[in-house]
């Protein structure tokens, strides 16, 4: 269509740039041709008196105008910004306001709780003191009654063994014949003799030990002028009488360190 322009050859170089690029533009490559609204029409007339503008003079009116354009757009957008700046402080002061009343709600509505839980704490504390007096009472009077009761235990043991050895000195002394006690001498015509000396004689180690818990002097002599530990020494045998030399040694030991 550019080529076949009846004006095509009379027109001027401005005039052919310009179909130039119209021809080579986007609208003619991108979709299909149609002579009726594609072809370049060319006005001779109006090129010649100089009434259409050159295409260098089109493209820097074009770019005079998008200068302007974007100098007004960045002048606008500098004078807006101070504005939005201050709406952007103003809003994170709000914000900033509003979580320090949020957190002061939270505070005021979390200090009962920790109050209560506080308080709590306390009562238990106390309890568990209560409870750890009333065992340590608990257990003091436990060993104390433990303590009587084996007392009292120890006593009627103590009372049962004197019983049990009062009653074998009573048999022992009927068995012999003494009437006078545990210190009292047996006499006959011919001599006397004491019950220690008795028991020593016979090496009964049980009486003997029995005999001097109640009393006797082991260092009582007989009508021979012996004590009881002489008697024993005399009639022992192959040590049949040691338990019996040991147990007045020792009651002599004492009474001399007693002495």
């Amino acid at each position: 269509h550019f080529g076949s322009s009846p004006n095509f050859h009379s027109a001027s170089p401005a005039i052919l740039l310009l179909a130039a690029m119209d021809f080579f533009s986007c609208t003619s490559a991108c979709r299909p041709c149609y002579p009726a609204t594609d072809t370049v029409q060319v006005d001779a007339a109006a090129i010649a008196q100089g009434a259409l503008p050159s295409a260098s003079e089109t493209w820097l009116e074009d770019h005079q105008q998008e200068a302007q354009q974007q100098f007004m757009d960045q002048e606008r957008e500098e004078q807006c910004r101070p504005k939005e700046q201050e709406e952007e402080r103003a809003r994170q002061k709000r914000e900033a306001q509003l979580r320090r009343e949020r957190e002061e709600e939270g505070e005021e509505a979390e200090d009962p709780h920790r109050q209560k839980e506080q308080r709590e704490c306390e009562e238990r504390l106390r309890l568990e003191e209560q409870v750890r007096a009333a065992e340590e009472v608990a257990e003091e009077a436990a060993q104390g009654a433990f303590a009587e009761k084996a007392a009292r235990r120890a006593e009627a043991l103590r009372a049962e063994q004197d019983r049990k050895r009062r009653a074998a000195v009573a048999a022992f002394l009927k068995m012999h014949g003494f009437t006078g006690g545990v210190s009292g001498a047996k006499r006959n015509l011919m001599n006397s003799t004491y019950p220690l000396h008795r028991a020593a004689k016979t090496a009964n180690a049980q009486m003997v030990g029995y005999l001097l818990m109640e009393g006797p002097d082991p260092m009582q002599a007989n009508s021979a002028g012996r004590n009881a530990a002489q008697v024993a020494q005399r009639h022992d045998s192959k040590c049949s009488h040691a338990a019996v030399l040991r147990i007045l040694s020792t009651s002599n030991a004492r009474r001399v360190g007693g002495a």
